[in-house]
């Protein structure tokens, strides 16, 4: 009916208003996504551009949407949580933030104070919260070495080194081990000393006093090839080191380098004694260098040359001894190779004459002249040759006891008498000697030998002279040694002649004898076996 229909129609229309937009939307959603164009828009969300503006969306709605009216009622909430956090984070920090400050507060107070045992206290507290902090084991020890607790500090630092802490290697090394004799250092203290330079020089290796300590234990510890690199540095500065570092090459065998660093060295002593030639110490360091090289001549002529312009008379007499000494040494070097001949003989005697010339008082120019002259005495032969030789240098070996001083011909007489076993004599003209050369160690080692010898004795004062030979002598020979022990056996003082006796040993030509007065000694001392194994040593010598 058309009544009836009417409010359907109305409603339909209705209806259809609502839903038309809705309709109108999905189809043409539907319509977007199946045209070619939807299928490009889907690449826009790979796009980052499009995810950033979606988030500060998201972000703003969300910053709109909260209910700022009701915030205030969150206070409370949020100090709490403020305090909960700051409260936690330095209950669980230990010894970072406002406790460590603190902490280290307290502490430069106790010690500004010399309060000691306070500072004590707050480094515990510290080492208890962080007990692999070095730094603080390192801080704790030196409060404990103010306390006085040498030995615990010692220890402590002794662990810091095994962990490698530089500041604990400078405390050992001045604390330990500077100013003490190597003697007195066991092994395991003198590996210490070696690993705490180690570690100094490594951090340090511009460190000139650092560098030479390290230098000297190598090579006191003969650990010739890795002191060498280091000697060589320290050339840079003092050039003798670079000698020393030839020395010791020539000693390991390799004769190149050690010819390169007394090369290197002798010229830089030769261009530094040009600016300052009459510099004592520099003529010395460049004559020995010479010396080194085997250029004797030219030491001689160095020497020679600065004993004309010494300053002093103190030094006109060092480097009159050092003129001897390197004539001393030409002499030995020309003696290493065999020249028996007449004119070589003759050679080295007149090298001696120049050698007294210079330096009369040198108890190596003195000892070596007497082997010569006393060695022209020995030539045996019964051929006309011979004959003629031993004649011609009797007039040398006159010639250079005339020539010398006083002191040495009445040595040269008295020690040829010693050798004839004229004990009488012997003891007269080395007493005359000794007392012109008083500080002669060979003199007086020769004349305590005579003094012994006589047919009457006199062993106290041949003892008194041996002891004053070994005392002016730097390094007395086992000679010295054998004289002094065998004074002291010959006295009845077995005890005292053991140690004397023992160090003649290292002599072959005195080791026999040696031998059989220390069997002797053992024996009068009660001990039969040594004994008893110097006399199979005294059979086998």
């Amino acid at each position: 009916m058309p009544g009836g229909s009417f409010p359907n129609r109305r409603r339909a229309r209705s209806h259809r208003r609502r839903e038309t937009p809705i309709a109108r939307a999905g189809v043409s959603c539907l319509a977007r996504l199946s045209s070619p164009a939807a299928r490009s828009d889907k690449m826009h969300y790979l796009n980052p551009l499009r995810w950033f503006r979606w988030i500060g969306q998201f972000v703003h709605e969300w910053f709109v949407a909260i209910p700022w009216n009701d915030a205030p009622k969150a206070i409370p909430a949020i100090i709490l949580t403020i305090v909960l956090f700051t409260t936690g984070f330095i209950a669980f920090s230990g010894g970072t933030g406002w406790r460590n400050r603190l902490l280290n507060r307290q502490l430069q107070v106790s010690l500004d104070r010399d309060d000691f045992a306070t500072a004590e206290i707050v480094v515990r507290r510290q080492l208890d919260a962080d007990p692999d902090d070095i730094d603080l084991v390192h801080r704790f020890a030196l409060i404990r070495e103010a306390q006085g607790f040498s030995d615990e500090t010692r220890v402590l630092m002794e662990k810091l080194l095994h962990r490698r802490h530089l500041p604990a290697a400078r405390w050992l090394l001045k604390n330990e081990f500077v100013g003490k004799q190597w003697g007195s250092l066991d092994a395991e203290k003198r590996d210490q000393f070696g690993e705490v330079l180690a570690m100094i020089h490594r951090s340090a290796p511009k460190d000139t006093a650092v560098t030479k300590m390290y230098a000297e234990y190598l090579i006191v510890s003969q650990r010739y090839a890795s002191a060498i690199p280091l000697l060589d540095e320290l050339s840079e500065v003092e050039p003798m080191r670079g000698l020393q570092a030839a020395a010791l090459s020539r000693q390991i065998g390799d004769k190149v380098a050690a010819e390169r660093f007394a090369e290197r060295a002798l010229s830089r002593v030769t261009e530094m004694s040009k600016d300052d030639p009459t510099n004592t110490a520099l003529a010395m360091a460049v004559a020995r260098n010479q010396v080194f090289l085997q250029r004797h001549a030219d030491a001689v002529k160095t020497l020679d040359r600065s004993v004309k312009v010494a300053k002093t008379p103190e030094e006109r007499q060092v480097l009159s001894q050092a003129l001897g000494d390197a004539i001393v040494a030409w002499v030995k070097f020309i003696e290493e190779s065999p020249v028996d001949t007449i004119q070589g003989r003759l050679r080295v005697l007149k090298m001696l004459q120049a050698a007294l010339r210079y330096a009369p008082n040198n108890p190596r120019v003195v000892t070596l002249v007497a082997d010569h002259v006393l060695r022209s005495t020995d030539d045996s032969g019964d051929s006309e040759s011979a004959g003629e030789r031993r004649a011609e240098l009797e007039s040398v070996r006159q010639a250079l006891v005339s020539g010398s001083s006083p002191g040495i011909a009445h040595f040269i007489k008295g020690t040829s008498a010693l050798m004839a076993e004229d004990a009488q004599q012997a003891s007269f003209h080395l007493g005359l000697a000794a007392e012109m050369m008083p500080r002669s160690g060979a003199i007086l080692n020769n004349l305590a030998v005579a003094l012994a010898m006589k047919e009457e004795p006199d062993y106290p004062r041949a003892l008194k002279v041996a002891n004053s030979a070994i005392e002016f002598v730097e390094q007395p020979t086992p000679h010295f040694y054998e004289t002094r022990g065998q004074i002291l056996f010959r006295m009845g003082r077995f005890r005292q002649a053991i140690p004397d006796l023992e160090r003649a040993l290292a002599e072959p030509s005195l080791s026999k004898k040696a031998h059989q007065m220390l069997a002797d000694c053992y024996q009068q001392e009660g001990d039969e076996e040594l004994a008893e194994s110097h006399r199979a040593a005294a059979g086998d010598s």
